[in-house]
């Protein structure tokens, strides 16, 4: 995995930063997004003080990302579930076609 030095602009300030090729897009995505979640955190809340309005985007965020999570578990609950019913219904078909 090839690092690329990258220079991102978050909230006004520059990072230097050396991330895989492949995700400096997503990289610079995010920083762009970040901008945005704190901007508009601003206006909602009035809040002027750059440390209490991250704090309420970061803690937003890390929600969302405890929800996804959930979900993704749940989901791979379902799937996981399904193929040991399929497993369980093959391994009967076979049986039932195997000479006795």
């Amino acid at each position: 995995m090839s690092l690329k030095l990258v220079e991102i602009l978050v909230l006004g300030q520059v990072l230097r930063l050396n991330v895989p090729i492949e995700q400096e897009e997503l990289l610079r995505q995010a920083a762009r997004n970040l901008d945005i979640l704190v901007s508009e955190m601003k206006e909602k809340t009035g809040l002027i003080q750059l440390d209490r309005v991250l704090s309420i985007v970061a803690l937003n965020l890390s929600f969302e990302l405890s929800q996804e999570k959930n979900k993704t578990a749940k989901i791979e609950e379902v799937l996981r579930t399904g193929i040991q019913q399929l497993d369980h219904s093959l391994e009967n078909i076979r049986v039932t076609k195997e000479p006795h």
